[in-house]
């Protein structure tokens, strides 16, 4: 699994974040960890999702999306997306994954 510190602007000064990246039956999951600076992995979760998939020159179709605040309860939500044609993560919807305890990006 890769795990790193990602910085973004979104209307404010620079927030972060932490991107975790792991490798799961032909798919790449990848999981937002809000570290409560600056902007919510919530709110920037469409800009988050289109960074990161530019970054590590990953395919969207190919990816499953998630997020977590450690600093709350710890459950792991996943996020779909619509994928406009030139990359653009659009009308994310949220559902429960699992809970903190089988979060499969803290073990």
């Amino acid at each position: 699994m890769k795990s790193y510190i990602h910085e973004f602007r979104t209307w404010g000064p620079v927030s972060r974040c932490r991107i975790h990246i792991k490798e799961v039956k032909n798919q790449t999951w990848i999981a937002f960890e809000n570290l409560g600076d600056g902007t919510s992995v919530t709110n920037a979760s469409e800009q988050l999702a289109k960074e990161i998939i530019s970054k590590e020159g990953l395919d969207p179709e190919n990816c499953r999306f998630f997020e977590w605040y450690s600093e709350y309860d710890g459950d792991l939500a996943e996020i779909t997306y619509n994928w406009s044609a030139d990359k653009e993560a659009r009308h994310p919807d949220w559902r429960y994954f699992c809970g903190a305890e089988e979060n499969p990006f803290t073990e």
